[in-house]
């Protein structure tokens, strides 16, 4: 895996579940490509697609729609997606919405067509979902182990 790789980071202390990245994602599809996880029947929390090294969403695909790329992004050809749900059934993260939309799977694409980034991170207004590297990942993860002091929050 590349060590610049950008992926969207969700910090779950900082998630008040207020859906303004699913906004943000809607304003530019015509349908929302991030989704929601329900932890219980109150906490909701932004899902996107993770761009896996070996995407079983591509391999699964019998149109060849979903490729990936040689920097580890998989992208989506959605004129020709037939709706067959093949890749919605593959994503072992359930990122995929399998409502689908004109019959058309929708993925994240990280918004590529942006300099700043995603959307979604851009109207995060708590600052939960971040647009990080795999090396940012793990100093927020490691500064965490170190800052929380509650015993509930501590790491073993």
């Amino acid at each position: 895996m590349e060590e610049n790789k950008k992926r969207i980071y969700l910090d779950l202390d900082y998630c008040i579940g207020c859906r303004s990245c699913e906004a943000a994602c809607k304003s530019a599809f015509s349908e929302s490509r991030i989704r929601y996880g329900e932890i219980s029947n109150t906490a909701y929390f932004p899902i996107a697609c993770r761009h896996c090294d070996e995407p079983l969403c591509a391999a699964a695909c019998p149109f060849e729609v979903l490729r990936a790329t040689e920097h580890g992004f998989v992208l989506q050809a959605s004129f020709h997606c037939v709706g067959c749900k093949s890749c919605i059934l593959a994503c072992p993260f359930g990122v995929l919405d399998k409502s689908l939309l004109h019959h058309v799977s929708q993925k994240c694409s990280e918004c590529k067509d942006r300099e700043a980034g995603p959307r979604c991170v851009a109207s995060c207004a708590s600052g939960a979902l971040k647009y990080v590297t795999e090396k940012e990942v793990k100093k927020i993860i490691i500064g965490k182990r170190f800052i929380s002091r509650s015993p509930f929050w501590r790491r073993q």
